[in-house]
């Protein structure tokens, strides 16, 4: 797990252009509409690699590294933070508010179901 802080690109009187991802081969995007209460994820993926661009409220994210004997780590993913999950890491996301996030994936949508890429771990309920 890694956020990354968007660098404004360019800026000027108009306001300012950020690049959310740049030489990433992204085959899949969704748009994610979360409500308050609502957990996501608790699951790892084997291949996929997944970069999440927070649009609105925080949320709680949970990690840790498949195989781990270690508690899982959670951080507070803050509004236009671009979160990045690796491959073989158990991840899991709370949302206290109503919530709205684009999620990138490496793999489509179809491939994620052939390859079975997801693989549920409850890491928190």
């Amino acid at each position: 797990m890694k956020i990354i802080k968007l660098q404004n690109n360019y800026k000027d009187l108009r306001g300012s252009i950020s690049d959310i991802l740049y030489k990433k081969k992204i085959k899949h995007i969704s748009l994610i509409v979360s409500n308050k209460g609502a957990i996501r994820g608790n699951n790892y993926f084997k291949k996929n690699v997944q970069y999440i661009f927070n649009l609105s409220s925080p949320f709680e994210y949970w990690y840790k590294k498949l195989g781990s004997k270690k508690k899982p780590k959670r951080i507070l993913v803050k509004k236009n933070d671009l979160l990045f999950t690796p491959k073989l890491e158990i991840h899991v996301s709370k949302f206290m508010k109503k919530n709205k996030l684009l999620e990138f994936s490496t793999l489509s949508y179809k491939e994620k179901k052939k390859f079975k890429d997801s693989t549920r771990y409850i890491l928190i309920k």
